[in-house]
């Protein structure tokens, strides 16, 4: 599973879109309000006309060894 990173590009949006995210796939909140997402909830935040930057794109494993050992990222 592809994950990818993102920032909403409205402050205001900050949380509806995590929200929405969260009402349906699981969501990785990390600093400074940037989020980790399937690459698959790109398409509901399209719907939504919720406008985002995406920071990266990774596997789901990079993310897990992340989380579990900060310093190694």
């Amino acid at each position: 599973m592809k994950m990818v990173k993102i920032k909403f590009q409205n402050p205001g949006e900050d949380a509806q879109g995590a929200l929405e995210l969260a009402k349906r796939f699981t969501v990785i909140c990390l600093p400074r309000d940037t989020y980790e997402v399937p690459e698959a909830a790109l398409a509901i935040l399209d719907e939504l006309h919720l406008a985002y930057c995406l920071l990266e794109t990774e596997g789901f494993d990079h993310a897990v060894r992340a989380l579990r050992n900060p310093l190694a990222s």
